[in-house]
């Protein structure tokens, strides 16, 4: 029973509780306290600003009075005001227009908000969905009874600046601050009063102060695996274990400088991100930046435009450069080494020397016998001076020589010559150095290089997806748009890592990796450096940290990196990466067929453990095997020889037996001449002997009797 009463009377304190606070607290805020005015001008001039934005809600219904009495104290000390009221959806989307504005001109704004405490709650939501937070950006909220609630508190972002003025009592105004304490997310704290003037000034504490001691505060920071960045080892989990790498030394180090902690998590999908795309969404970590759902990301970040338009970047932590990366040139093959000394364009001349100082030789010999119109039998003298020059240049002994006149001579002493020097020991030495070091294909350095091996000889340009990379190729003009449309006759066009790429590499030849220099080399001195090619330098990049926009301790991390940069610790820590290079990953197989070839046919043993440079892989003793292509000239010389031996042969027994048949139908034909002659012989006896007769009958006839 006694049990009953005392919770009614619990119920009916409440009910006046709440009946009080409702007389107290109207539906709208109609009048400001006692020295409000006078408390905002010297808040606003301790922050400091010279422009103040008053702002009133649909729950203000203040006094014009006291209006014009701030307005007017403010103008008094030199500070621009803008008066609006959030009345209606337009006036509020000029608002936001307003500071919309001032993000986009790098403006300071400053907004103080009248209106009551639900009011309050609903702006500034408002304000974090339209992601209007930024440290140049405050807002300075009223809150007319009490202190702010905890939905108020809870809504607010890291990177808003949120200021709160309560009135306790009469003549006290307390100023609470949400980036006071670098520790405590949600949490304005007592920064200030004032109580006929400030208690300190400036009014709120400066960040590069807050920020300067985390206090041990905790980060959750997204990582990849992105030698040698980053080393990460994925677990069934969804755990991840990093297991060294240069950006997570350099985190390291702003960590004990700064005096925060952090663990790293696998991000839903495992990329970068590249920009924001047309449905408003953005993939990879920096979309959860973008969100404000992850803090900040360190590695290897490009700094470009399109990411710029979620996210901010600290002061660069590497100057790097673009590049792609093709599998090594392969070695040309060694059996058509010997016609390799001189490019294809060089032969048609070595040719057409050789077959012109044969008649240029003649020309000098027959000239003498022309204009002194002796009898010379110059076909042959033709034929004994192009075979002289041909064993000029073939280096073989000719005793022979087409004529002994000076003249001839002095020419057949400058074919010697030019033969011997010119062509035949350039040769010699051209030919030596390619054995001793066998030619390789043309490697692949510039763009257009590439182009066109992609649209001649298929091959293939992969990307890591969401990178900066992938966003050059989409965005880009020129060679990049040209490259790009190429692409998409592709079945694989992105890839998840560039270690992914690289392998690709090792396991297809034709494949080309667009990515960062930095992380290029290191994985070709991870595989084997012999293994690949990097092209030129295309295009300058910077890597840097990738913040929030608005992130208030910018500054804090700039500063610290710039540190490190001008001690040279960052370079220091980039080059001991490279040195720490486990030896276990190092990889200087050969990949390329002739490399293997010769390997085994020299007996070599190539070990994983040791990295062999490309001066000692490419230097070889000469072999047999490197003069196959002399044994094959001189095959076919010898089946030529053969072939020219069974043609001379046949055409030897061809014409014997034409001989021994035109004999015969020589015989034959004086035969059928002599018995021809014959017949003709007795008809013409026969025709005389009737001539004769008739004119015998004739002379009877006319004569006398």
């Amino acid at each position: 029973m006694n049990l009953i009463i005392v919770t009614f009377s619990c119920l009916t304190l409440c009910n006046g509780f709440l009946n009080i606070i409702n007389v107290i607290t109207p539906d709208s805020l109609t009048n400001l306290p006692k020295d409000f005015s006078i408390a905002i001008s010297n808040i606003v001039q301790g922050i400091p600003t010279k422009a103040l934005t008053v702002v009133r809600g649909n729950s203000t219904n203040i006094r014009s009075r006291d209006m014009v009495k701030l307005i007017c104290l403010l103008n008094e000390n030199n500070i621009q005001i803008i008066n609006l009221d959030l009345t209606s959806q337009d006036y509020k989307a000029i608002y936001f227009s307003f500071l919309k504005e001032g993000l986009d001109n790098s403006e300071e704004r400053i907004s103080l908000i009248l209106c009551q405490p639900v009011e309050c709650e609903n702006l500034i939501l408002e304000l974090t969905e339209h992601n209007l937070i930024h440290r140049s950006i405050l807002y300075i909220f009223y809150w007319p009874i009490g202190e702010p609630s905890i939905k108020f508190q809870r809504t607010m972002k890291d990177a808003m600046r949120v200021a709160v003025i309560t009135n306790p009592r009469d003549g006290v105004f307390r100023i609470y601050y949400n980036q006071a304490t670098p520790n405590r997310l949600h949490h304005l704290s007592l920064v200030n009063w004032w109580s006929g003037k400030l208690y300190r000034s400036p009014v709120l504490p400066p960040a590069n102060l807050v920020y300067k001691n985390f206090q041990g505060r905790m980060f959750d920071v997204p990582v990849l695996h992105a030698p040698p960045w980053h080393f990460v080892k994925y677990y069934n989990n969804s755990t991840v274990e990093v297991t060294g790498g240069r950006d997570d030394k350099l985190l390291s180090l702003i960590a004990k400088r700064l005096n925060f902690r952090y663990q790293y998590y696998d991000p839903p999908d495992r990329s970068q991100g590249s920009s924001i795309s047309g449905n408003g969404t953005f993939k990879g970590t920096l979309g959860l930046i973008w969100k404000r759902k992850a803090d900040f990301f360190i590695g290897d970040v490009t700094v470009t435009w399109e990411r710029l338009q979620a996210v901010e970047f600290s002061f660069v932590t590497l100057a790097d450069s673009g590049a792609f990366l093709t599998h090594a040139p392969a070695k040309l093959s060694e059996t058509l080494a010997i016609i390799r000394p001189f490019r294809w364009e060089v032969w048609p001349y070595v040719f057409a020397t050789l077959m012109i100082t044969g008649p240029a030789l003649w020309v000098v010999i027959a000239a003498p016998y022309f204009w002194q119109r002796r009898r010379q039998n110059h076909l042959d003298l033709f034929n004994d001076c192009c075979w002289f020059t041909t064993t000029l240049f073939l280096r073989q002994s000719s005793s022979k020589e087409p004529s002994s006149t000076h003249k001839a001579r002095l020419v057949s002493v400058l074919i010697s010559l030019g033969a011997t020097y010119v062509i035949g020991d350039m040769y010699s030495a051209n030919l030596t150095s390619l054995l001793a070091r066998p030619a390789r294909e043309q490697p692949i350095g510039t763009l257009e290089a590439l182009e066109e091996a992609m649209r001649d000889r298929k091959y293939e340009l992969v990307v890591e997806r969401h990178s900066s990379s992938l966003t050059i190729l989409e965005n880009g003009t020129g060679v990049y748009g040209r490259l790009a449309k190429l692409m998409r006759h592709q079945k694989i066009q992105r890839v998840r890592s560039i270690e992914v790429g690289v392998r690709l590499i090792l396991a297809h030849k034709r494949i080309a990796v667009l990515g960062g220099r930095e992380t290029l080399y290191y994985d070709t001195e991870r595989f084997g450096s012999h293994n690949f090619h990097l092209s030129e330098k295309l295009y300058t990049r910077y890597s840097a940290i990738a913040l929030q926009i608005g992130c208030p301790y910018l500054e804090t991390f700039n500063s610290v990196i710039m540190n490190l940069f001008e001690a040279g610790i960052l370079a220091k820590v980039t080059k001991d990466e490279y040195k720490n290079l486990p030896e276990q990953s190092r990889r200087s197989e050969p990949v390329t067929e002739s490399d293997k070839e010769s390997t085994d046919i020299s007996g070599d043993s190539i070990t994983g453990s040791q990295m062999q440079s490309e001066s000692s892989i490419g230097l070889e003793p000469v072999s047999l095997v490197m003069l196959r292509g002399a044994f094959c000239l001189l095959g076919a010389g010898y089946l030529l020889a053969a072939l020219a031996l069974i043609v001379e042969i046949h055409v030897n027994r061809r014409s014997q037996t034409s001989a021994t048949t035109t004999d015969v139908s020589s015989t034959n034909n004086l035969s059928k001449l002599r018995s021809m002659g014959k017949i003709k012989n007795s008809i013409r006896q026969g025709f005389r002997k009737i001539l004769r007769s008739i004119y015998d009958n004739i002379d009877r006839a006319f004569g006398p009797e």
